[in-house]
Formats: C-alpha cells, structure tokens, sequence
C-alpha cells in the first residue's frame, strides 16, 4: 500500500499560510504545518475541525538546515509528500539607510534561505511523488517599491528567480515550481505600514481594496493542484492590479 500524501505548508500558522493551509483543509488534504508559531496546537485543532484528515504540526526555524532536513525525513518515513507551500516570511520598511548588515543577513535569512532550506530537504520526496511547490514572492519583488526595505525587495526577486531555476531543473523529474506574486493582503504585516502609506497603497489598486489572505491560498492552492498540470515556472500576480504584466 503507498504511502497518504500529505501537503507541507510553511509558515502555516499566520496570514497567508494559515488562509491556505484553511482551503486545503477543507478540501480533505493532509497537512503538515511547519511554523515557529507557539499557536501550532491550537493552528492544528483548528485545521482538523475545518476537515483536514490529517494535521501534524512541527516546530522548526527555516533558517535552520539541519532541523528543516529533520523535520522532512520525519514527514517523508510516514507519507509522500505531494505538495510543498513555502509562506514563512519577515518583513521590512525603509530605506537602505536603514538596513544594517545585521538586517539584511535576517530578512534573507527567513525569506530566501528559508526557501531554500525547505525545498533542498523537501525536493526528493516531491520528486518520487511527482509533486508541487509553490513559493510566495511579493508585489516588491517584481517591481520598484516605495515602502518596503532592500533587503526585502532583494529576497522576494530572489524567490522568484530560485523557482524558475527549480520548475526548470525539475520538471523532468515531474515536480511543478511556481510562485504567487501578492500585492497588499489583510495579514498582521500591514500593521507594519503608516497609516499615510496604507492609503498611498490603497490608492494604486485599480481593484480599490486590499486582498483577503484567503485570495492569495485559492491561487497558491489551483497551483498545487491538477488544474495547473501544465503551469511550471511561473509568477502569478494576485494584486488587484497593482502591478500588471
């Protein structure tokens, strides 16, 4: 008997993550949640009450390559893993000015590494299963950013040229790499942003609203799934127009 496929969402006990990991519940997957969250037991309550029929939760720091390589041996001894959502993320405001060497090592560190780290433990496993990744960049990382600090417009292109060089690497081996693009999204990073600078956001919307986390997952959850048989390499824009291309 083969082993229960599972999806593995990281950074799925907040925003985006959280709201994806909610739409993969509710369609019966089996979720494996990978967080630094002190919520993940409640995280997981919630997830299996929503219609997981599966919800373990692991405790891990992206940044870290050892644990991260840990946790995916552990995932893959018991399931195969046919999906593979990297949502973990900081993020930061202002200029380079105000970025220290210190800042930019920890901004990459999360966003990029992190990516990294996850996909190089995770990308066996999705191979024998001929799986999925989907990556979040960012709006900032495809065009010029007023708000957001270098070092995290710098991680967020980098995300999107890491998928392209995965879906291209991979694709003989049958695994699916793209990436979601958000604009600005009701999570708690918005707080991050003045008051002045959420309305100059606002402003540039041609859809006149933010986006509901749960807008991003539907995207990131098409491209986990058949649907997108065909889609590798890709950047998907979710941004209400902000930016078009």
């Amino acid at each position: 008997m083969s082993a229960p496929a599972v999806t593995v969402v990281v950074g799925g006990a907040s925003g985006i993550g959280l709201a994806t990991a909610g739409l993969l519940a509710r369609a019966g997957r089996r979720l494996a949640i990978l967080d630094r969250s002190e919520r993940l037991a409640q995280v997981a309550a919630q997830l299996r009450e929503a219609g997981a029929v599966e919800c373990a939760t692991h405790a891990v720091d992206v940044t870290d390559a050892e644990a991260v390589t840990g946790v995916a041996d552990a995932i893959g001894a018991r399931h195969a893993v046919a999906g593979l959502v990297n949502s973990a993320g900081v993020l930061q405001l202002g200029s380079i000015a105000e970025v220290t060497p210190a800042d930019w090592d920890r901004v990459l560190d999360v966003n990029l590494r992190g990516v990294f780290n996850t996909c190089r433990a995770f990308l066996p496993q999705l191979e024998r299963a001929r799986g999925a990744i989907v990556n979040v960049s960012s709006v900032s990382g495809r065009t010029r950013s007023i708000y957001s600090a270098p070092n995290y417009v710098a991680s967020k292109a980098g995300v999107i040229g890491l998928t392209m060089v995965l879906a291209a690497q991979h694709a003989q081996a049958g695994v699916r790499v793209n990436c979601v693009a958000p604009g600005i999204v009701e999570t708690p990073m918005l707080a991050d942003y003045s008051e002045a600078a959420r309305e100059r956001m606002l402003a540039a919307i041609p859809l006149g609203r933010y986006a509901d986390a749960a807008e991003v997952g539907e995207v990131i959850a098409f491209l986990l799934s058949q649907r997108a048989s065909y889609v590798t390499g890709q950047t998907i824009n979710v941004n209400g127009g902000q930016f078009m291309q």
